[in-house]
């Protein structure tokens, strides 16, 4: 009778308990895979838009952008710059054969960027009356050295708005 006891009261299954822990152990383990995987893939992007002609352009293009923010534009004509930066160094920003080159005249050159084929400034200016210089809109022309393309990418410096103080009256 014994035996007939034992047979009857063995499970043949898993038990609910049994499922729950493996689900949760399965998802703790999986985290830390899913991480990896995101991490992964973000450092393949990453990679992969770093050596691209347009991101280096785009770059060049916003620590430009920084540059004339954080100084003063001294002159400008179609294809070069000159700034006055903040530290109160002057320099010049042109397309020197296939590089945007920055001099200051004393120092060596800094290469901005490389493969160049254009570098264009245009003014944004005011509608008529005042027609004021706002800003400039900046154009690169780079070429891709992987697939010979040439790859155009533009930025728009804002200048600050010079606020004129009201006439007072009877003046």
């Amino acid at each position: 009778m014994s035996t007939y006891c034992n047979q009857k009261t063995r499970r043949r299954g898993i038990s609910l308990i049994e499922v729950i822990a493996c689900t949760g152990l399965v998802a703790i383990l999986f985290v830390p895979i899913a991480g990896v995987i995101r991490a992964s893939a973000r450092s393949i992007a990453s990679a992969q838009a770093d050596g691209s002609t347009a991101e280096e352009l785009q770059h060049t293009l916003t620590w430009l952008s920084q540059t004339i923010d954080d100084g003063t534009v001294v002159s400008m004509n179609a294809s070069s710059l000159t700034l006055q930066r903040r530290d109160a160094a002057i320099v010049k920003v042109f397309r020197s054969d296939n590089q945007l080159v920055m001099s200051d005249g004393k120092s060596m050159d800094v290469v901005l960027a490389e493969n160049i084929l254009d570098f264009t400034i245009r003014t944004i200016v005011q509608p008529k009356p005042s027609s004021k210089t706002v800003g400039l809109e900046l154009e690169l022309v780079g070429r891709d050295t992987t697939d010979n393309r040439k790859v155009v990418e533009t930025s728009t410096v804002v200048f600050p708005p010079q606020i004129i103080e009201p006439k007072k009256a009877g003046k």
